[in-house]
């Protein structure tokens, strides 16, 4: 045990050291990933990975401060001294990130404050590190480690910088800002009628501005952020894309003309170093083991530059501003990249999660009893918490937002609707209590339900290839609205807890039965299918005109939701809580409902 110690103790230091890089390595390439749909597994190892980021680059600066007094006199330390000149300087590159994450949640953005703190302190043990090698090497060395300590600084300053950017006060700061005028003219010129992709990726470019805007909570909807109607959804498939890169990595700083700056120089720093080290005096007097792991670094830094170079030509500002500045040739070199299958934005791939969460609360309330129950239920029966982990799946989102922008369309030409076979319904339950938004979709969830089974033994002269594509688009956007309500219900317009609303509907159906708004007879055929279906989707374009805003920020994190499609193509028609036209759940009055006013004037009576 004593020797194995020691070989610890001789070799803490590199091990360290070589983890720092190991894990900078795994968080380039895998952070831009969170942007789609990842499994459990690999979203924990990046969330251990960010943390351990900076925890491991933290204690090997650390020690390397230490390492002058803690091991005077041993050959080891002779040998392993001499380094600290630059393995302190990589550290503060570590500490930087990488340009594809440098925040795993906005929690990281708005304490962009303790980064700057970090900053300094991990500056100022850097600097000790150095001020401690002053004499004691030879000047080659010296010149380097200055080099790498300079584009350390610019790698740090960066991060935070980012960081800084993506909190919620700099969305709001950038909010309060004019965007009536075109700041977009460096655009390449947008062609009328024209739907190609690089068309189409312009337009996701216009208007910035107001889209960071939105996302402030800062009221919009002037005809100079309205889109045209030609490839929408895919306009704001982009816009969602680039929200996520302003919040989640380093792009907004490198998009200013002074985040290049730095970029430049901090590149040239690098390369100064890794020279003058090349070059310097006689190596010979090093372990030959950290003299293959300075090396190693320097190459991997150099590698992870030239990476990031390609995201950066593969970024739709680059392509944009290189083709609107006619350098048609990087352009084209841009483009290939930006459409490329393996790190651009391809047009056929979804720029973001293309996931529905779903989640069926009916067998919670013991309706049907056929009905398989939730795997939560064997551990707890009142684990609302399991349930969130053990019963809760992911679907693809293909077709929906094609439905959501129809259903925008029928709800913006106003008039009152008919509904043949959900009318009775849906006027009781309204009439019953508006207010609660969770009721209404905790009840409609488990009464589609009840309703689709149905068709599992319908009659097989129906035209069973259209109801069953309905059946199934029904069933997910039900099962979708209760994964909102279960696992994000601040996302949700709800005046009452989403944890109260589900125990108290849980203790009705199991202490009276099924309510008899459960025992409504709804034919079974294609009319009642559309009608759940339109139902839903009012539900949907409801919940996301009142959602709030810096919720969805929060989810870009984990590649956005349906909702936030839905939220964003609300805003651009001036609809929602950030645009001038509301959208409220009924114009019916609720029974039993009092209300109670600020302000209650006296009706004014008019002369005759």
């Amino acid at each position: 045990m004593g020797s194995l110690t020691k070989l610890y103790h001789d070799w803490e230091i590199q091990l360290l050291v070589l983890l720092s890089f190991t894990i900078q390595i795994f968080l380039f390439f895998t952070g831009g990933l969170r942007r789609g749909r990842l499994n459990t597994f690999l979203r924990f190892s990046i969330w251990i990975a960010y943390l351990g980021a900076d925890m491991v680059a933290v204690c090997a600066l650390t020690y390397l401060s230490r390492l002058e007094d803690a091991t005077t006199g041993c050959d080891t330390s002779r040998r392993a001294v001499p380094l600290s000149l630059f393995w302190a300087p990589f550290l503060l590159i570590h500490l930087g990130g990488q340009d594809t994450i440098t925040a795993f949640a906005m929690e990281d953005n708005n304490l962009w404050l303790r980064h700057l703190l970090n900053l300094v302190i991990q500056v100022v043990l850097a600097l000790y590190v150095l001020w401690n090698s002053i004499g004691r090497y030879s000047v080659d060395l010296l010149v380097s480690g200055i080099f790498m300590f300079v584009a350390g600084i610019i790698k740090y300053g960066e991060r935070t910088w980012s960081l800084k950017l993506g909190s919620f006060g700099s969305l709001d700061s950038h909010g309060n800002l004019d965007h009536s005028k075109n700041n977009d003219a460096w655009l390449p010129p947008l062609i009328d009628g024209d739907n190609g992709y690089p068309n189409t990726v312009c337009r996701g470019l216009e208007w910035i501005g107001e889209l960071i805007s939105i996302f402030a909570a800062h009221r919009v909807g002037s005809p100079s952020g309205t889109m045209g109607n030609d490839r929408v959804l895919k306009v704001l498939e982009i816009k969602i894309a680039l929200m996520y890169n302003y919040l989640y990595t380093k792009a907004p700083v490198l998009r200013r003309r002074g985040g290049i700056i730095l970029r430049f120089i901090s590149q040239i720093s690098m390369a100064v170093a890794f020279v003058v080290f090349l070059t310097g005096g006689d190596r010979r007097i090093y372990s030959r083991t950290d003299i293959v792991i300075t090396y190693s670094l320097f190459v991997g830094c150099f590698a992870l530059e030239v990476c990031a170079m390609i995201i950066l030509m593969a970024s739709p500002w680059t392509w944009a501003w290189l083709k609107g500045r006619k350098y048609d040739r990087l352009a084209r070199l841009s483009w290939f990249f930006f459409s490329s299958e393996l790190i651009g934005w391809p047009e056929k791939r979804p720029l973001w999660s293309n996931a529905l969460g779903q989640h069926n609360l009916s067998a919670w309330f013991g309706v049907g009893s056929e009905q398989r129950r939730p795997r939560s239920w064997s551990f707890s029966n009142n684990s609302t918490t399991l349930s969130r982990l053990l019963d809760t799946e992911y679907v693809k989102a293909d077709g929906m937002p094609d439905c959501l922008m129809e259903a925008a369309d029928l709800l913006q030409q106003q008039g009152p609707k008919e509904w043949p076979v959900l009318g009775a319904f849906l006027r009781s339950m309204l009439e019953s209590n508006e207010q609660d938004f969770g009721y209404t979709i905790v009840l409609t969830h488990v009464v589609t339900e009840l309703h689709l089974r149905k068709y599992q033994n319908a009659a097989s002269g129906m035209e069973a290839a259209e109801d069953n594509v309905l059946v199934v688009l029904c069933r997910k956007l039900s099962r979708y609205m209760m994964y909102l309500l279960v696992n994000y219900p601040s996302l949700l317009p709800l005046d009452v807890s989403a944890e109260d609303t589900l125990q108290r509907y849980k203790n009705i159906f199991r202490d009276y039965g099924s309510p008899g708004l459960l025992d409504e007879p709804w034919p079974v055929g294609k009319k009642t299918l559309e009608e759940i279906k339109e139902a839903w989707m009012r539900l949907i374009l409801y919940a996301a005109a009142n959602s709030r805003p810096e919720m969805h920020a929060v989810l870009l994190a984990r590649g956005g939701e349906l909702l936030t499609i839905a939220w964003l193509m609300l805003a651009y028609r001036s609809i929602g809580n950030v645009g001038f036209f509301r959208i409220s759940m009924t114009n019916i009055s609720s029974k039993g409902m009092r209300t109670l006013y600020a302000f209650y004037f006296p009706e004014e009576r008019t002369l005759h």
